[in-house]
C-alpha cells in the first residue's frame, strides 16, 4: 500500500485504544501485569470501511507501540490471533508467554 493511502492511526490513551482519526475503526486493549502486557481484546472496523486493510493498520500501530515501550502482547482478539499474526509472523516475538515473563523479570 502506498504511503499516501496509509490511514492515520492515533493512540487514544484515555479510551485504551488505537483508532482511525474519525474514531470509527479501532483496536481496544487492556493493560495487565503492572502495565507490562498489552491485551488486545477487540478490533472493530465498520462494514462501510471493510476491505481497506484498516484492521491490519490498527494492529501494526498497537504492535509498534508495544515494541517501543517493551510491552508484550496478549492476542485475545480473534482477528489478531487468527488473521494478523499468521499473516505477519515478524510480530510474534512480542506475544506474551511464560518465557517472556521470566525473561523480563530477570532484566
Amino acid at each position: 500500500m502506498a504511503t499516501e493511502n496509509k490511514p492515520k492511526i492515533v493512540w487514544n490513551e484515555g479510551r485504551h485504544r488505537f483508532e482511525t482519526e474519525d474514531h470509527e475503526a479501532f483496536i481496544e486493549y487492556k493493560m495487565k501485569n503492572n502495565g507490562t502486557v498489552m491485551d488486545l481484546v477487540r478490533t472493530y472496523v465498520p462494514s462501510s470501511k471493510g476491505g481497506l486493510g484498516l484492521a491490519s493498520h490498527l494492529c501494526v500501530a498497537a504492535f509498534e507501540h508495544a515494541s517501543s515501550h517493551s510491552f508484550s502482547i496478549v492476542p485475545t482478539c480473534s482477528y489478531v490471533s487468527e488473521t494478523f499474526l499468521p499473516r505477519n509472523p515478524s510480530w510474534k516475538h512480542l506475544v506474551y508467554t511464560e518465557e517472556s515473563k521470566i525473561l523480563k523479570s530477570s532484566i
